[in-house]
C-alpha cells in the first residue's frame, strides 16, 4: 500500500479520505498512462502497415478503422480476451463490494478505442473523469472509481505482447 503524506491527510481532513483520494489519482493516473500505451501501439501497428508516420492526433479509432481486416481481427481478439477477464473481475468485484460499488458498463472495442481518446486527450489535463472508462481495466462513475484487480490481463499490456510478436515482412502490403 502507497503511503499517505501528512500534506494529504491535512487537506483532506481524515486518513480514509486522504487515501481515497490518493487512490482515485493514481487510478486516474494509470488510465492515462494505459491510454498513451493503446494510442502508440495502434499507431505503431498502422505506421508498420502504411510504411509512414501517423498523424500527430489522438484518434485511435480512426487509425484502428484503417488496419486490415486481419490485424483488426486479431486486436478484436486480444481485447475480447481481456473484456471476458475484466468480467470475471467484475463479479468478483461485486460480491466483494457490492453492485453499486462496483458498477461497471463494458463497451466494445470501437467504443472502448473512442473513450481511449477521450482519456488520452482530457483526462491528462484535468484529472476529472467524464462517467467513461478506458479499456485497460479502469472503470469510473461520476463519484468512483474501480480498478480490476492486477491478476487480471490488462488491454493495453496484452495488445503490447501481442504487437511485440507480430512479424513485419512487407510494412506496405
Amino acid at each position: 500500500m502507497t503511503p499517505v503524506s501528512t500534506a494529504a491527510i491535512a487537506a483532506a481532513g481524515t486518513l480514509e479520505d486522504a487515501a481515497d483520494r490518493q487512490r482515485f489519482a493514481m487510478a486516474l493516473s494509470c488510465a492515462v498512462l494505459y491510454s498513451i500505451v493503446v494510442e502508440l501501439v495502434v499507431k505503431h501497428i498502422w505506421e508498420q502497415e502504411h510504411g509512414r508516420t501517423a498523424a500527430y492526433r489522438h484518434d485511435v479509432y480512426s487509425l484502428f478503422e484503417q488496419l486490415k481486416p486481419e490485424t483488426q481481427s486479431n486486436v478484436e481478439a486480444v481485447y475480447d480476451k481481456c473484456c471476458r477477464a475484466y468480467e470475471s473481475a467484475i463479479a468478483e468485484g461485486q460480491q466483494q463490494h457490492g453492485a453499486d460499488a462496483v458498477a461497471v458498463d463494458m463497451a466494445d472495442l470501437k467504443e472502448a478505442l473512442r473513450w481511449n481518446e477521450g482519456a488520452v486527450r482530457d483526462l491528462k489535463y484535468e484529472m476529472t473523469p467524464h462517467g467513461q472508462s478506458v479499456p485497460s481495466g479502469i472503470f469510473w462513475s461520476s463519484n468512483r472509481i474501480w480498478v480490476v484487480p492486477g491478476n487480471f490481463p490488462n488491454f493495453a499490456i496484452e495488445l503490447t505482447r501481442w504487437a511485440a510478436g507480430r512479424s513485419f515482412t512487407n510494412p506496405a502490403s
